[in-house]
């Protein structure tokens, strides 16, 4: 029997994969959603899972990945796959070399899910050819070159790192809600990203939150 943990800031997800994953029979699987916090997922005991499917957008102030490394930190046996709805390219070597197994996009199929579970539960790594494709092409790509961020795009960028909407960050900054909408497209364009989940991610991985 394979007993499979999901930590997901929606429980929609977390419900739907218990869901498709244990018409198999020989998988059960747990959930760990909202009201949780960083303390928590960090020290909770993960002995009984043989998997981790973690979200990579928990709705905290640490990305699914960051979170990993404090649970790897203190329970480094843990087999964690990123399980998310993003690219995360940019972030994979960064995974892998923290001690996760790999990323699965929940929009993939059941049959593919257990696939990778297995894969991981023998060891190896997991990726999808298309992510494989799309890393390799990250790689040969020139560095982004460091350009500069106005204070309001900065305070913009910590407001979305926090999960605010464009009118709440509109009404802490007072200014207008277009002039927010605008500032996240300057700063999408300087980032080189289409989400704001992306944005977050790579604001942090260089040191502007």
């Amino acid at each position: 029997m394979v007993n499979v943990l999901v930590v997901d800031d929606h429980i929609a997800v977390t419900e739907g994969t218990k869901a498709i994953l244990e018409t198999c029979n020989d998988i059960i699987v747990d959930t760990l959603s909202p009201p949780f916090s960083i303390d928590m997922i960090k020290d909770k005991d993960y002995t009984k899972y043989d998997v981790i499917l973690m979200d990579i957008n928990l709705g905290l102030d640490q990305n699914g990945i960051e979170v990993s490394k404090l649970i790897l930190k203190n329970q480094p046996d843990c087999k964690i796959i990123i399980y998310t709805g993003y690219d995360i390219e940019d972030y994979f070597i960064e995974a892998i070399k923290s001690g996760i197994y790999g990323a699965i996009n929940k929009n993939t199929t059941k049959q593919d899910i257990v696939t990778y579970i297995n894969h991981v539960l023998n060891g190896d790594i997991v990726m999808s050819l298309e992510l494989c494709k799309r890393s390799l092409k990250t790689t040969t790509k020139p560095p982004r070159e460091k350009v500069g961020y106005t204070e309001r795009e900065r305070n913009i960028l910590e407001l979305l790192g926090e999960g605010l909407t464009n009118q709440e960050i509109a009404d802490k900054l007072f200014v207008s809600k277009r002039t927010v909408e605008y500032s996240i497209t300057e700063i999408f364009n300087k980032l080189n990203v289409s989400s704001r989940a992306e944005a977050v991610l790579i604001a942090k991985s260089e040191g502007l939150l």
